[in-house]
């Protein structure tokens, strides 16, 4: 049984929920089936992370896609000419420095400028990646599968002698939704973009022949979707976890509070400025003072944040995570987006209660007030955090029903196994 995954992404190191689910799937399935992986090298820094790969996974084969670096002009005099370029970036770093920098985080329309609306509608890709990606899928594999929007529109291009499957960890209609929610306003081209974008998900997804989702939910909103029940998959994504030893409940006593995320991932980082914004000043109101430690890769607006909410510490990555947030609570102020929300499996994992949103706890079973709690809005959020730091009994009940619960309904294993059993139900099928 052989199968090409394509992703966009380089998977390593594990220092995300996305890298680590993606590792744990090949690291399983590699000793089930022929593996290979399709990737991009867009920088100089992921050929090493690609070797690391190798090294570990030494019966996976991989097909590495590097872009020729054709814009080098043909200059008169070489040193010269790196001279100038030099001389030119240093310039503007200068210049740059004299600009007082605008608390752009905090303006009305940045939510906006992030967005992944504009971004929604298809996007051309390299022309030399189209070449490589349609010459390996030629390569005789009986199921190739492709992972995130990003290469969405991958499914024209790929055999019809082959079963194709798309991974959906996140439905971008739906997160498009839920961030236009929170624009100032919703004009006409917003709406126009929205639509366009709606149907060209729509119709690139019904060019594979199976979509796999993280969610049961998910797994419901595209059946409506794309009017069809058969061919679509709930398959959770999976993590190393802790969930058979019994839990190792440390009180939170001291208001030390955590958050698990990148930048990188725009729902991240609207759920701090929802925090510093709104939340962070109710509870100030109420003289609860707190720490805030943020857990993850933060470089171009976490200055901004402290700037608003002092309070707030970023402590990078954290490679022994569960030892880490032990003795905190972790906050899940997530608002948009949709799939399944790593941080907090890691959170149950860790044997910490945590606090989130209908959105952040969408697609995993859990209760509020028995396992969690939930809030939705600033002040429920803020009245949560205080309840919930000041009373440790509350505490260890969410941790270890929590922990209970998640033994019972995810089992990394069965989880696998699960994965594995789909793609032998699709070998199974007409490749129609």
């Amino acid at each position: 049984m052989k199968i090409l995954f394509i992703i966009p992404y380089i998977p390593f190191p594990l220092n995300s929920g996305g890298n680590q689910a993606f590792f744990n799937m090949v690291d399983y399935l590699r000793h089930k089936m022929d593996v290979s992986i399709l990737l991009q090298v867009q920088y100089a820094s992921e050929a090493y992370d690609i070797s690391k790969l190798k090294e570990i996974w030494d019966n996976v084969t991989f097909f590495v896609f590097t872009k020729k670096d054709d814009k080098q002009p043909k200059v008169h005099h070489p040193f010269y000419y790196k001279w100038l370029i030099k001389t030119k970036q240093s310039i503007e770093r200068k210049i740059r420095r004299q600009i007082i920098p605008e608390n752009i985080v905090f303006t009305p329309d940045f939510i906006r400028q992030e967005s992944t609306l504009s971004t929604s509608i298809f996007k051309e890709l390299d022309v030399d990646y189209i070449k490589y990606v349609t010459e390996v899928a030629t390569y005789g594999f009986d199921i190739i599968q492709v992972e995130f929007y990003k290469l969405i529109s991958l499914g024209y291009l790929l055999p019809s002698n082959t079963q194709t499957i798309f991974v959906h960890h996140e439905i971008r209609y739906i997160r498009n939704e839920n961030e236009m929610q929170l624009f100032p306003r919703i004009t006409k081209s917003d709406q126009f973009i929205y639509h366009i974008a709606k149907d060209f998900e729509r119709f690139a997804l019904q060019h594979y022949k199976h979509i796999i989702t993280l969610t049961e939910i998910d797994r419901q909103i595209l059946t409506k979707f794309l009017g069809q029940n058969n061919r679509i998959y709930t398959s959770p994504a999976v993590i190393q976890t802790d969930m058979d030893t019994p839990p190792q409940f440390i009180p939170c006593t001291s208001n030390r509070l955590t958050f698990v995320g990148s930048e990188t991932h725009y729902p991240n980082l609207d759920a701090l400025i929802w925090f510093c914004k709104e939340i962070a000043p109710y509870l100030r109101k109420q003289n609860f003072t707190f720490t805030l430690q943020v857990v993850g890769k933060w470089k171009t607006h976490i200055r901004e944040l402290q700037h608003s909410c002092p309070e707030m510490e970023a402590v990078g990555y954290i490679k022994d995570l569960p030892s880490f947030l032990k003795g905190s609570i972790a906050l899940v102020p997530i608002r948009i987006g949709s799939g399944m929300r790593m941080k907090i499996l890691e959170a149950v994992s860790a044997d910490i209660p945590f606090i989130t949103t209908t959105k952040g706890v969408e697609g995993i079973d859990l209760l509020d007030k028995e396992e969690y709690l939930k809030a939705d809005s600033a002040t429920e959020f803020a009245d949560a955090i205080i309840t919930l730091s000041q009373n440790t009994e509350l505490q260890e009940k969410l941790v270890k029903q929590a922990k209970s619960k998640m033994k019972d309904i995810y089992n990394p294993s069965n989880m696998l196994e699960q994965r594995f059993d789909i793609y032998k139900q699709i070998l199974n099928e007409p490749n129609k």
